[in-house]
């Protein structure tokens, strides 16, 4: 169902207010508040009901907060909801997700008894760049600001802040909790990190899959028996029409002929330069205050279009979404109307960006994540902020569903997959026998150049000096030139290398170990990279598990 635009609003105000940093910090001793009551339920987790307001509390709420706190330099309580959001696919999903992800990480913290104590919630919040004055230490006026105004605007409190804060801490504890027997050898990490720090010398030489294409020229029946068993994955492209307006604010033109300097007079030309520097400061003064009355008037346009928007908004909601033409007629809106597109296709107005999302992205992402049901508001999609100041609303008029194409469809399709498949195989299988062919060579005594040359294979060249950071030449060279030579012995063949257009050969010269005065330094930082990494591996499964054994249901949803 589309949302109330002035729902927006107070994130826009808010963002205002954290910009000009009015933050704070309380007493950390007041207690906690519980669930909110009344509302409307729309979740039910591990078969117990939730309502809007706890959604709002716990989840919306906390997410733009986290969202505001960031743009400040707070990274932690981002990473903390995209954490235990894993899996949303959308802006509308993510507060749901985080939500749900909320509600079980409170309940391991019951079951494990994981409670951060006052003071380190405390610390935490301190610790915070959004708090902190013109000295990068705590200021309490900013902080009291915060509560007081911003917190207000997201209907949350201060201890919403102190819960929030609270979880951040308690899921860092269980992360540890839940990996604690995971440990990593530092004998591996030495091996690991000697591994990296080599630097090989190899000669290599290419094998291009193009003359193998060209070889390759089937049948119909081969195109169609090829086709047959896999032409369920053979489908054609979704594609909508909407109608929509783009609601563009009335900018106030700046009157460029007023701005243009008038040709000196001969009294301004034959004035003291004391009397020159007075005139041109009274004239920059006047600029100025004309610059800022038109950005004021520009602002209260902009405002002006926000209030139409939440109005026409709230109508089009009330008469569930009939009347779309005339209401945007009485607001002299024109209403354009687009045929059949697929997503890589969409009209300029449509595939314009978005600029209140924290990902990004165009607008007719969202619009293609519309889902039709019964309710016929649900054809709309909420004003999405585009482009500078312009809202976009749309209505789904059609959709053309992906569908399994028929042969006549797919066969161009189908013919160039058989050519690909089959020149890839005919080219992996003639770089192996190249390989050998080099092998047997290279043992009686020729050189690689020599042996690679009887093979058929092009751009024969030795490399000297890889490494880790190597950068390969893209021409001439595989990718992960490093990668396949550095389990290699020395006169040995590696793997062939296949990419998507080449096979490469590659015969090891030498592996030579860099010595690094800093190895151990090196090894502690690897060994915390991985316990960081396990943390995180154990984490999302247990929270997928979590999830999973939670049945989670939407309650009360038109969408």
């Amino acid at each position: 169902m589309i949302e109330k635009i002035h729902r927006y609003k107070g994130l826009l105000v808010f963002g205002l207010v954290l910009v000009a940093a009015a933050f704070v910090f309380g007493d950390f001793s007041r207690g906690r508040r519980n669930s909110s009551g009344g509302g409307t339920s729309i979740l039910r987790v591990a078969g117990r009901s939730y309502s809007d307001k706890d959604l709002n509390r716990l989840g919306t709420g906390p997410v733009k907060l986290a969202q505001m706190l960031f743009g400040s330099g707070d990274y932690a309580p981002y990473g903390f909801v995209m954490e235990l959001a894993k899996g949303f696919k959308s802006d509308n999903d993510l507060p749901e997700k985080f939500f749900t992800g909320r509600l079980l990480l409170r309940d391991a913290k019951e079951k494990f008894g994981i409670y951060p104590g006052a003071e380190e919630v405390s610390t935490f919040i301190r610790s915070m760049k959004a708090f902190a004055g013109t000295n990068k230490t705590f200021d309490e006026k900013k902080y009291r600001a915060f509560i007081e105004r911003g917190m207000g605007q997201l209907a949350l409190t201060e201890n919403d802040l102190l819960d929030f804060a609270d979880d951040l801490l308690a899921a860092k504890k269980l992360k540890t909790l839940l990996s604690a027997g995971l440990g990593s050898d530092r004998d591996a990490a030495a091996k690991s990190l000697a591994l990296s720090k080599q630097q090989i010398t190899a000669d290599l030489a290419c094998l291009p899959l193009g003359p193998f294409e060209d070889k390759i020229q089937p049948t119909e029946e081969e195109i169609k028996s090829y086709w047959e068993p896999i032409k369920d994955g053979f489908q054609t492209t979704p594609r909508r029409k909407f109608s929509y307006v783009l609601v563009t604010p009335e900018t106030p033109a700046d009157d460029a002929s007023a701005n243009a300097e008038p040709p000196e007079t001969i009294a301004e030309a034959a004035a003291t330069d004391e009397a020159k520097a007075a005139a041109k400061k009274k004239k920059d003064e006047a600029k100025t205050l004309k610059a800022a009355a038109l950005a004021e008037k520009r602002r209260e346009k902009n405002i002006e279009a926000d209030k139409l928007v939440s109005d026409f908004t709230d109508k089009l909601e009330d008469a569930k979404g009939s009347g779309f033409e005339d209401l945007a007629k009485e607001n002299g809106w024109e209403i354009k109307t687009t045929d059949f597109f697929t997503l890589a296709d969409a009209p300029a107005d449509l595939a314009i960006n978005v600029r209140a999302s924290s990902r990004g992205g165009k607008a007719v992402d969202e619009l293609f994540h519309i889902s039709e049901t019964s309710d016929p508001i649900s054809k709309f999609h909420q004003p999405i902020a585009v482009g500078e100041n312009q809202w976009l609303i749309a209505r789904l008029d059609g959709e053309e569903k992906a569908r399994e194409k028929s042969f006549g469809e797919a066969r161009a399709e189908a013919r160039a997959k058989y050519i690909a498949q089959k020149a890839a195989d005919n080219l992996k299988a003639a770089a192996e026998a190249a390989s050998a062919k080099i092998k047997t060579a290279l043992a009686d005594g020729k050189t690689f150049a020599d042996a690679a040359k009887e093979a058929e294979l092009t751009g024969s060249k030795t490399v000297t000096n890889v490494t880790s950071t190597y950068k390969p030449d893209g021409a001439t060279e595989p990718k992960n030139l490093f990668q396949a030579a550095s389990n290699v012995d020395p006169g040995s063949m590696a793997d062939v290398v296949i990419e998507s257009d080449r096979a490469f050969v590659l015969h090891v010269i030498k592996r030579e170990v860099v010595k690094d005065p800093n190895s151990a330094t090196s090894i502690d930082a690897e060994l915390s990279s991985a316990a960081t990494q396990n943390e995180m591996f154990v984490f999302d499964s247990w929270l997928a598990s979590r999830v999973e054994d939670a049945k989670i249901e939407q309650l009360n949803r038109s969408r």
